[in-house]
């Protein structure tokens, strides 16, 4: 690795005068020796140990993303957006996979707040209104480093969220599946312990409530927000005499599962069962039957995850606040559209 002195040896001159160079100060260089120093830089591929610089400027170039499962296509979704938003600022990003386990994510936590990164996103993680997260929690104690939530809305223990129109959503797609002349609309919903699944269970028990349909005669079934899972589900639910005719299912991940599952009981969709998702993710306009999904603005959530960070004062707690964006039903070919 080229160093410093190597460089100044090069150039003709100090490491000091190499590294007001190389930092842009603290003191002046003029433009001929700052040439020198930029041209020896250029030839010997000298690279500044970005780590070393953050430290010595009490800044950093870096951010830290914990993404509650890296597996679930909206999470990667969610880690490009905001890694390209990050680039596009001149800054780099770490990853962390929680898996959905509170003591890992609290370990990526730890890390980033340890390594000075600029800021911290959560992107869907295991971070619930509920206290019932110890070592996160605990890991949040005291934290000054800039926080922001994606789609979950954080306590004021903890700061910025970013969250969708999750009711205004789920009204809308169940009330298209109403409109196709569905009388009884299924809840597929993913763990009641989130925010965002709460809001979107009240949205969908809205939209029966104003057609004059009771929610408590509506069948509800919940799994997590795996394919997986929500395959094991829908395979029991799709072998019952009660299969639903018509389902609202809390996002395109677990609606992916059940039209796997109904693939295999020879369940058609939309015919014997029409289905609206939320999320948006990309998989759902290129699966068979097309989703017809409520889509979050995944980019724009991004970008205004980097910018709320960049904006935060360093080592002060953030402004507490929550930042609502709307979503849109996209419409294609599972509830029976087209």
């Amino acid at each position: 690795m080229i160093t410093q002195e190597e460089v100044a040896r090069e150039a003709g001159t100090s490491t000091a005068v190499v590294s007001y160079v190389v930092n842009n100060g603290p003191r002046k260089v003029s433009e001929a020796t700052r040439k020198r120093v930029l041209d020896a830089v250029e030839r010997l591929g000298y690279r500044p140990n970005a780590v070393a610089r953050s430290l010595r400027s009490a800044s950093s170039t870096t951010l830290g993303l914990i993404a509650a499962d890296i597996t679930n296509p909206y999470c990667g979704e969610v880690a490009q957006a905001v890694e390209t938003s990050a680039l596009e600022r001149g800054y780099s990003l770490l990853l962390g996979n929680a898996m959905q386990n509170d003591e890992r994510q609290a370990k990526h936590l730890r890390t980033f707040i340890e390594q000075q990164v600029k800021g911290i996103i959560f992107a869907g993680s295991s971070v619930t209104n509920e206290a019932f997260l110890p070592a996160t929690m605990a890991a949040l104690k005291g934290n000054k480093t800039p926080v922001v939530f994606l789609d979950r809305s954080a306590s004021e223990v903890w700061g910025t969220s970013i969250i969708v129109d999750n009711r205004a959503g789920a009204f809308a797609g169940t009330t298209h599946l109403l409109d196709h002349g569905h009388t009884e609309v299924a809840s597929f919903s993913g763990p009641l312990g989130l925010s965002a699944v709460r809001e979107r269970q009240e949205g969908w028990e809205q939209a029966l409530i104003a057609r004059g349909i009771d929610p408590a005669g509506q069948l509800k079934v919940q799994s997590s927000f795996d394919r997986y899972d929500a395959f094991r589900v829908a395979k029991m639910l799709l072998a019952t005499r009660k299969r639903p005719r018509a389902m609202f299912v809390h996002s395109d991940e677990q609606a992916i599962g059940i039209l796997h599952a109904a693939a295999e009981a020879r369940v058609r969709v939309p015919e014997d069962v029409a289905v609206v998702s939320f999320d948006g993710i990309r998989e759902a306009g290129i699966i068979s039957p097309g989703l017809t999904t409520v889509q979050q603005p995944i980019a724009r959530a991004g970008s205004l995850a980097v910018d709320l960070l960049l904006r935060a004062r360093p080592g002060e707690a953030m402004e507490l606040q929550s930042e609502m964006l709307p979503v849109e039903l996209i419409i294609r070919h599972s509830c029976g559209c087209g």
